[in-house]
């Protein structure tokens, strides 16, 4: 019974997380070598981009995994991101995605 509720809960709460406009960059898709046409057609990042191209008051929330993995992660992505055009102060990053193998990709209107 107890496993039962936890169960829900966790539904819940994962539901909860991602039932916002929040797209979701897995480690699988990102540990392909890179080049820049390759990142921008990661889903993730395609449709965050798209978003802030419509919004130019908007910012980019990046929720990554903790530790070194995670922090070596996002640094990557950021400098991806900012090589690509957008400003690095439209982006923030904020550790303890819910998933370990993934980076939460959210805009925020302003």
């Amino acid at each position: 019974m107890n496993r039962l509720i936890t169960g829900v809960i966790t539904l819940f709460f994962v539901t909860n997380v991602f039932s916002a406009d929040v797209e979701l960059l897995h480690a699988n898709e990102w540990s392909v070598p890179k080049k820049a046409a390759i990142i921008l057609m990661m889903p993730a990042i395609q449709k965050s981009m798209e978003k802030l191209q419509k919004n130019v008051n908007s910012t980019l929330k990046i929720k990554y995994p903790g530790g070194d993995e995670g922090t070596l992660w996002v640094n990557e992505l950021r400098s991806w991101l900012i090589a690509l055009g957008l400003s690095s102060n439209r982006i923030e990053l904020v550790p303890g995605s819910a998933i370990s193998t993934t980076i939460e990709l959210e805009v925020i209107s302003n």
